[in-house]
């Protein structure tokens, strides 16, 4: 029983092969793109002699989501074995059909000798996603050059390629470069920087040329012609290869007054490390409206602020900065409005700090003092007109000319030599000297140090008053004999 069934269906099949060949399934395109309708030819050869034939289409597994049959059925009729013709479809692939070969069914029904067959044969169509370009840009420029950025978003579901974006001659407005973008895939957006110059405030527009290629030959039929001969009709249908688009368009923008807004910071001067006080003043020239304004270096914290300001209004942001060396400082800032990006450099004078250390320090002498050494800066702002000097006390007397010593200036990492005098009348373990300078802000800074001379030498002029006392003594030794033979004299007299 098994094999008579088997048998049966081999039968069927070979006889439906037999009868029909599928030669060719014809689209006139290298690949189909989402959101378009096209033409379908299927051209079949009468292996035998067929009546009444039905050709026809439909979409087989995932194509049945993305292909719209429009017309799925050719009435052909009869056909003499050995015949071929020509079976027209037309379908619709649905909007955002993503990439990939989708199946297709072509069948074939005919009757012969009164009894019903059909023979058909898969075939794939290959969709591949068109692309979709959109220009975002700021509709918002000053008068002047500007540098702006066009982003070119591929909302479509096809790669664009070679995309090119020209301008040509604009309304109070040139265009000073163009832009070329190799490539953008779907769902991609890619920016291109375009100098623009704004002639006068006021509205502009900028006419555009955007070019790009697709990845695959995009035949459109321009024109379909017939003819009929004695015996048949012919069908001629002319294509142009669309593989370039070019779109057209214009870009508005509306030209505001160069001194829209003006930044100014109000102390340019300052200091090494952290500064919580770096503020910025904004005067508003333009309409009533809200800035954004974003330091986009050497912030600690938050780096964006915002404010309202209406027309002529002025206002103060603030923000944390952190300078780590000194010197002339471009602070880069952003200033935002209604899309509008304003980018200012502010130039600051980072002050740095001196710190003066005593270094090498040698005292010679004996009670007549030779002190030595260099003073050195660690810090990291220079000191103008530095001077040591030494300072008069009960136990330490300067001595002229090298009471005080002038070193001049004293760069971040150098240093000076110095030489003072000094009488010490009393012990003391100490000599203090006094350092003065001006800073970067020319404000003088003073400050006192001592040199320690305990366990030196110097000791040594300590006992230069004890060298005194044998004097005393004697003095005293002297003054006793002579008070003796005072005595003496007084007592011999009395006799």
């Amino acid at each position: 029983m098994r094999r008579f069934l088997f048998l049966i269906l081999f039968l069927i099949f070979s006889i439906s092969v037999y009868g029909v060949e599928f030669v060719n399934f014809d689209y006139k395109n290298e690949y189909l793109e989402p959101g378009k309708t096209y033409d379908l030819w299927v051209v079949i050869l009468a292996e035998e002699e067929m009546n009444n034939s039905v050709v026809g289409i439909y979409p087989y597994g995932v194509g049945s989501q993305y292909i719209e049959i429009l017309k799925g059925k050719d009435y052909i009729g009869y056909l003499p074995e050995g015949v071929i013709d020509v079976g027209h479809f037309l379908i619709h692939i649905k909007e955002g059909t993503p990439s990939g070969d989708y199946k297709v069914v072509v069948y074939c029904n005919y009757t012969r000798d009164g009894r019903e067959y059909s023979g058909n044969r898969v075939f794939e169509i290959p969709v591949r996603g068109k692309p979709a370009l959109t220009l975002e840009y700021t509709p918002l420029i000053e008068e002047g050059m500007n540098s702006i950025y066009i982003v070119i978003k591929n909302g479509g579901t096809g790669t664009a390629q070679d995309v090119k974006l020209e301008f040509e001659e604009g309304e109070n407005i040139y265009a000073l470069s163009e832009g070329y973008i190799p490539y953008i895939k779907p769902g991609e957006g890619k920016a291109i920087e375009v100098k623009v110059y704004g002639v006068g405030a006021g509205m502009a527009k900028l006419p555009y040329v955007l070019q790009y290629s697709t990845p695959y030959n995009n035949l459109q039929l321009v024109e379909k012609s017939e003819s009929e001969g004695i015996h048949s009709k012919t069908v001629t249908y002319t294509y142009k290869n669309q593989k370039r688009v070019e779109e057209r368009g214009n870009l508005v923008f509306k030209v505001i007054p160069s001194d829209a807004v003006e930044i100014e910071v109000k102390n340019p001067s300052l200091p090494l490390g952290e500064i919580t006080n770096f503020t910025l003043t904004l005067k508003n020239n333009y309409r009533d409206t809200r800035f954004t304004v974003i330091v986009e270096r050497y912030y600690i914290g938050n780096s964006k602020k915002s404010l309202f300001l209406r027309k002529g209004e002025v206002g103060d942001v603030t923000f944390t900065l952190k300078m780590e060396e000194g010197g002339i400082k471009e602070i880069p800032v952003k200033v935002i409005f209604e899309g509008k990006e304003i980018e200012r450099n502010i130039s600051v004078d980072v002050i740095g700090r001196a710190e003066l250390v005593l270094t090498g320090v040698n005292v010679e002498g004996i009670g007549n003092l030779i002190i030595t050494g260099d003073l050195s800066n660690l810090g990291t702002g220079r000191a103008k007109g530095v001077l040591i000097s030494l300072k008069k006390t009960e136990d330490v007397i300067p001595v002229k000319p090298y009471e005080n010593y002038f070193i001049g200036i004293l760069e971040p990492n150098d240093y000076g030599s110095f030489e003072l005098h000094a009488k010490v009348v009393n012990e003391t373990d100490v000599i203090p000297v006094v350092i003065q300078y001006r800073d970067e802000n020319n404000r003088v800074v003073k400050m006192e140090k001592n040199i320690s001379i305990m366990g030196m030498d110097i000791y040594l002029s300590k006992r230069e008053k004890g060298g005194y006392l044998p004097l005393i003594f004697g003095a005293l030794f002297l003054l006793g004999v002579l008070f003796l033979l005072y005595r003496t004299f007084l007592g011999k007299g009395s006799r």
